[in-house]
């Protein structure tokens, strides 16, 4: 700890908590999206709506990586926060408890409630341009996301719940 800039570390926190409210943003306007007007765009040729189409045609995939980076970003603020909280007010239960409640206030108003609405709000703006950094991360993060996808399916199966292999949300015609 004492190697690391104090800065360095509050910048660490601040960015971290930007990128988890990047992916729950990102999370709640991809769910929110029209898909009527998603497919009329894609029709039209709007590359983001292109990409964004894509990625909702996994859902599971498109989850996987919000939820994997949400996850990790938020674990490494939690430590950060943690370490700082122990550094200033030494290492008992009430520093750790302290460091857990901050932390925790942090991601609720800044990482999760508020993209959250924001993501509702506006999902067609929000899902797009998200759409430009979610496709390569989820390339990237490909196979951490099939085995984590995999253990997912394998339990679900366990509960009897089956895979949707398609959910184009078509209109009907009747």
């Amino acid at each position: 700890m004492s190697d690391i800039p104090f800065l360095l570390l509050i910048f660490l926190i601040i960015l971290l908590i930007i990128l988890s409210g990047f992916f729950s943003i990102s999370e709640t306007s991809m769910m929110a999206l029209n898909r009527y007007k998603l497919r009329h765009d894609a029709k039209n040729k709007n590359r983001a709506a292109i990409t964004t189409q894509k990625l909702l045609k996994s859902t599971d995939k498109l989850l996987g990586v919000i939820l994997l980076g949400n996850n990790l970003v938020n674990s490494g603020a939690a430590a950060i926060i943690t370490l700082l909280t122990i550094h200033f007010y030494g290492e008992n239960e009430l520093s750790i408890t302290m460091a857990t409640l901050i932390t925790a206030f942090l991601i609720l108003i800044f990482s999760e409630i508020t993209p959250k609405i924001i993501g509702a709000r506006y999902p067609q703006k929000i899902a797009y341009f998200a759409s430009y950094f979610l496709n390569p991360l989820l390339k990237i993060t490909y196979p951490i996301i099939y085995i984590v996808n995999l253990v997912a399916n394998f339990l679900l199966s366990m509960f009897g719940i089956k895979k949707i292999i398609n959910d184009n949300h078509n209109l009907s015609t009747i």
